[in-house]
């Protein structure tokens, strides 16, 4: 999710970041032996190991100090041919954050371990909108299946259980049609954002899988086992494919960029008019997720005046609180908090689980934000919280894609700051005036 890109899953980002940092680089050598008898010419062909890139370097587009980041919510490639017994290396650019996932479909994968869903059984928070509950889609599983089950990590000071090669971790494995796999995996080392690799085994028989990213609807590949008399893929050709897509998708992301960057209004006159601010926008067919608060310009507001926050990327979420907190300092109310009933935690809690909703403890559920949409701001300084709100991806409707506040007679005139906790470098400003 890019360069101090926070991430839905704050606490298991740190923590990934953590057992990294203690851990050892390993260097792994496998050695094939090639033998010439007739015997062994029809043996099945020895396991070799592929290297799939996750999200993609780009520092010229990748600038959180300038409030804007290009997050390339794509696999390079997006299609790759193994052997059963083969390795595919899910190697994350530095910075990244992306929870990968490995099924026959994503459809029941998806239904299975749900990335996050609606609390139907409470009333709307303070913004207006249903609580969002972090589905364990979100946290490692390892054991999975169709039929749910496995082992879900949700301890955020633990490690992955496998397949992390900077901890040197032997590979997970991915086993075929009834299994599911998921390993979150954050592009960060001992000292900041670095390229983190965490691997699988695949033993699957013949057939089509997928592999896709369960916090980026839309962001996906295919994997397919063939024969042992069939060729399967090769790095040099993976690296070929990348290398198109990557350019198709920053030309598309700069194109996209460029059309979102513009200062758009409804009324007339000053005191009459509603300013459309965008909380990030998608390019290249969900592929990249620009992170950037458009427009760029701040704008000058006066009594009477709006400003309609949207959310109009499909594959990601954000928030927008006022003020922002200073360089170094956290926001007031994290972006995942623990459902109390009719308070929230910051941390999970045992005493403070709602009967027969153990998981919202456990996982926790998104900030509700504290005010509904159309709040009349108050002061530079006065906390004003939207929560986090979520893309229509994530299929968990009924939920809301924009938020406002208004500016009215008693508004205070000054500077008013905010930025989006989930990417704490999205900021934007605008000008009260009397």
């Amino acid at each position: 999710m890019g360069a101090c890109h926070r991430g839905v899953l704050v606490p298991i980002h740190r923590a990934l970041s953590r057992a990294i940092a203690l851990g050892s680089l390993a260097t792994f050598s496998i050695v094939f032996s090639a033998g010439t008898s007739l015997a062994e010419e029809s043996a099945p062909p020895p396991a070799q190991t592929v290297t799939i890139g996750v999200d993609h370097a780009d520092p010229a587009n990748q600038q959180p100090e300038k409030g804007r980041l290009f997050e390339y919510t794509d696999f390079f490639s997006r299609n790759v041919s193994i052997h059963s017994g083969d390795t595919i290396d899910f190697q994350v650019a530095p910075g990244g954050f992306h929870v990968i996932t490995l099924a026959k479909s994503e459809d029941v994968a998806r239904s299975v371990y749900p990335v996050g869903y609606t609390d139907r059984d409470d009333s709307k928070g303070p913004n207006g909108a249903q609580k969002i509950v972090n589905g364990p889609g979100q946290f490692a599983i390892t054991g999975g299946s169709v039929h749910g089950g496995g082992t879900i990590v949700t301890d955020p000071t633990a490690p992955p259980p496998c397949g992390m090669a900077a901890l040197g971790q032997a590979p997970c494995t991915f086993s075929g049609p009834k299994d599911i796999e998921v390993s979150p995996l954050a592009g960060f080392g001992p000292t900041g954002p670095a390229q983190q690799d965490v691997k699988y085994t695949v033993t699957a028989k013949e057939g089509t899988y997928t592999y896709f990213c369960s916090i980026h609807p839309g962001m996906r590949g295919t994997l397919t086992v063939v024969g042992s008399d069939e060729e399967a893929s090769t790095q040099a050709e993976i690296d070929a494919a990348s290398a198109k897509q990557f350019a198709r998708d920053q030309k598309a992301a700069l194109a996209a960029e460029a059309d979102a960057n513009q200062v758009r209004y409804s009324g007339d006159e000053p005191g009459s008019r509603t300013y459309q601010v965008l909380m990030g926008v998608a390019a290249a067919n969900n592929h990249v997720a620009i992170d950037e608060i458009f427009p760029t310009e701040p704008l000058n507001l006066v009594a009477g005046d709006k400003v309609a926050y949207k959310w109009v990327d499909p594959h990601n979420v954000h928030s927008v609180v006022f003020p922002a907190p200073p360089p170094g300092q956290n926001d007031v109310v994290p972006p995942m908090v623990f459902d109390c009933g009719t308070t929230f935690s910051a941390t999970p809690s045992p005493s403070c689980t709602e009967s027969g909703e153990d998981w919202e403890n456990r996982g926790g559920i998104f900030d509700p934000g504290n005010a509904p949409s159309r709040t009349a701001l108050q002061t530079p300084t006065t906390f004003l919280d939207s929560g986090v709100l979520v893309g229509t991806g994530y299929n968990v409707q009924p939920t809301i894609q924009k938020w406002s506040v208004k500016v009215n007679d008693a508004t205070a005139a000054g500077t008013y700051t905010y930025h989006c906790s989930v990417h704490d470098f999205m900021q934007g400003q605008f000008k009260v005036t009397g």
